[in-house]
C-alpha cells in the first residue's frame, strides 16, 4: 500500500539529540502513564479486490478507534515533487514511528508539545537504508475522524545504539495539544517523499479507539475526477454485531470526497478509482502485498445519491486479544489521497516502552 502526508504540543522542550536513546531506555517507561500509543498487522484478505455483499447502514461500530494516516496507492505516496531516488535494490521503505515525547515527560491531559523520533528499515529485515541516503520525511497526523495531513518534515541524525550505528529522523515540537481533550486522538505515521513507505500507526490519546457512531453526510456530489480525495473510513462493522473480543470478521465501507470538502462522488461520475484498504497490527508496519481492493455500491443517504467502497468479511480476529490493536486506512490508486486511520481493538493506544536497535548502516 501506498501512504502519505501528516503533527502536534508542553513545557519544558527536550530536543531528541543522539544521547537521547540512552535516556529514553531508563524513562520511557514512563510515557505509559496516560497513553502513548502504536500499532501492528492484521489479516485482511489479498491484494486483489475484494467481492464484497453489500455491507449494512453504517451504525454505531461496536469498539474501534479513529485515528489517520493514508494516501495514494498500496504503499504511501508521499507529497512532494522531487525527492532522492531509493537505494539500489529497495523498491520500497518500511517506516515505524519509535517514540513520542511530550515535552517534560507530562500526561497526555497535560501535554502541548512532543518530540517524535521514527526510523527507517529497508525491505522485511532489520536493515537501515544506506548510511548516506537522506531522503525527505514527513510526518503524518490525523486528529480524530479527519484526514491526516502532514504536520513535519523530519530531520536526519545519526544514532548509536547497542553496537549499531543507523539514522534516524527527528520532528521535535509537534503540536499535541488536541489530546488534552479526553475525546481528542492523534494518530501518526511518517513516509518518504516519492518512495513506496509502508508505515506503522501511532496512537496518542486517552481513549484512540474509534467511537463513530454517525457516518459523514455528503454535502453535495461531482461529476468530475477530483485532484485529490479524502478517504474516509466510515464503518468497521463486525459480523452479527459482535463486540471486538468475539468478532472475527467485519465489513467496513468508505466514502470519496473532493480533498477538504464533503462532496461526495456521483453516481453519473466516468471515474471510478480503484480504492484500497490497508492495515497494521500493533507496532508493526504495513505488510506489502496485504492492500485489498473494494467494490463500488451507490448508496443513498438523506436524499443525496452517491459512490461508497465497501470491504467484506474483513479478518479482525487479531483484535479478540486484549492486547492487539488494529489499525485501518484507505488509499486511491489514481490519485493523492488522505484517508483517517480507524483504530481497532479493546485499547487502541500505543505501547512502546523501548525502541528497538537496527543494524549498522553502510
Amino acid at each position: 500500500m501506498w501512504m502519505g502526508r501528516a503533527g502536534l504540543p508542553f513545557a519544558h522542550r527536550r530536543r531528541v539529540a543522539s544521547g537521547l536513546v540512552t535516556t529514553l531506555l531508563i524513562l520511557l517507561p514512563a510515557l505509559l502513564l496516560e497513553g502513548c500509543a502504536h500499532p501492528r498487522s492484521l489479516q485482511a484478505a489479498v491484494v486483489p479486490p475484494a467481492a464484497p455483499a453489500p455491507i449494512p447502514t453504517p451504525t454505531a461500530t461496536a469498539e474501534s478507534m479513529q485515528s489517520t494516516p493514508t494516501s495514494t496507492p498500496a504503499p504511501t505516496s508521499a507529497p512532494a515533487p522531487t525527492t532522492p531516488s531509493m537505494a539500489p535494490g529497495q523498491p520500497y521503505i518500511r517506516s515505524k514511528i519509535e517514540i513520542v515525547w511530550p515535552h517534560n515527560n507530562v500526561p497526555v491531559r497535560e501535554a502541548t508539545r512532543a518530540n517524535v523520533t521514527a526510523y527507517l528499515i529497508a525491505g522485511q529485515g532489520n536493515e537501515p537504508p544506506p548510511c548516506d541516503w537522506d531522503p525527505v520525511v514527513h510526518l503524518w497526523a490525523a486528529q480524530n475522524g479527519s484526514a491526516a495531513r502532514v504536520v513535519a518534515t523530519g530531520q536526519k541524525r545519526m544514532l548509536s545504539q547497542g553496537g549499531s550505528t543507523f539514522p534516524a529522523w527527528d520532528f521535535n515540537d509537534v503540536d499535541v495539544s488536541a489530546a488534552q481533550d479526553p475525546t481528542g486522538k492523534l494518530a501518526f505515521f511518517a513516509t518518504v517523499e516519492s518512495v513506496p513507505t509502508y508505515p506503522n500507526i501511532w496512537v496518542y490519546a486517552g481513549d484512540p479507539r474509534t467511537i463513530f457512531p454517525q457516518a459523514d453526510m455528503p454535502q453535495g456530489v461531482t461529476d468530475r475526477r477530483p485532484a485529490a480525495v479524502d478517504a474516509r473510513i466510515e464503518i468497521v462493522w463486525p459480523h452479527d454485531g459482535a463486540p471486538v473480543d468475539q468478532a472475527d470478521r467485519a465489513n467496513i465501507t468508505v466514502y470519496l470526497f473532493d480533498a477538504g470538502s464533503k462532496t461526495a462522488l456521483s453516481p453519473s461520475i466516468s471515474w471510478l478509482p480503484v480504492v484500497r484498504l490497508h492495515h497494521s497490527l500493533n507496532v508493526d508496519p504495513e505488510q506489502p502485498e496485504t492492500a485489498v481492493a473494494g467494490q463500488p455500491r451507490t448508496i443513498t443517504v438523506n436524499g443525496i445519491t452517491f459512490e461508497a467502497w465497501d470491504f467484506n468479511d474483513v479478518d479482525v480476529s487479531a483484535a479478540r486479544d486484549p492486547l492487539n490493536r488494529l489499525y485501518f486506512w484507505a488509499s486511491v490508486d489514481d490519485v493523492p489521497a488522505y484517508s483517517n486511520i480507524w483504530a481497532h481493538g479493546a485499547d487502541a493506544r500505543t505501547f512502546f516502552p523501548e525502541p528497538e536497535t537496527l543494524s549498522s548502516c553502510r
